[in-house]
């Protein structure tokens, strides 16, 4: 029975060392995950905000003159700005006839400005006789810039004579956009 007691004590002994390095490698390892993250949380930060103030475009005005730009006036709504090109004046058939207008773009950001219509009136208003057109502008950029825009009345070869004597008009309208920001 004295070896069954020895073995026995033995076994508990050993049990005894293995639950004691257990819990030495639990404080261990306690320590190290304790270690890092109080490393962690010791470390300084700092943070970096912004702030951006925006305004949106404070609106935009195209203007027109018929004078070669001395003078600029609103022109929002029809009628508009009109006027009596000495071109258009003792019209005839098979003949070409040209003016100008100009535009000034009054605003803070640049416009694409296209000629959205050209109607005539009168003695112009057959599109199948008289032919008018006006060019496409393009971007006019903000502020102080303007620019020159060519009006062409064709009338046609076989202008029928009713039109001796009488009187028309036409009409343009150009609209601007505003160019969008890529």
């Amino acid at each position: 029975m004295t070896t069954n007691v020895t073995v026995e004590t033995d076994r508990k002994d050993e049990r005894k060392r293995k639950r004691g390095a257990i819990v030495k490698f639990s404080l261990a390892g306690a320590a190290l995950l304790g270690i890092a993250a109080a490393a962690t949380s010791a470390n300084w930060s700092d943070d970096a905000w912004f702030t951006a103030d925006a305004t949106a475009a404070d609106g935009i005005e195209l203007q027109g003159s018929v004078d070669g730009g001395t003078t600029w006036e609103l022109a929002d709504t029809a009628p508009g700005i009109t006027f009596s090109p000495t071109e258009l004046v003792n019209m005839v058939p098979d003949s070409t006839y040209t003016f100008e207008v100009q535009l000034w773009n009054d605003s803070d950001v640049p416009l694409d400005v296209v000629a959205a219509t050209v109607v005539g009136g009168g003695i112009l208003a057959d599109v199948q006789d008289v032919t008018v057109s006006a060019d496409d502008p393009g971007v006019i950029a903000a502020g102080d810039d303007s620019t020159v825009v060519e009006v062409t009345v064709v009338t046609p070869v076989d202008w029928d004579e009713v039109n001796i004597g009488g009187t028309g008009t036409v009409t343009l309208q150009f609209t601007g956009t505003t160019l969008s920001n890529p």
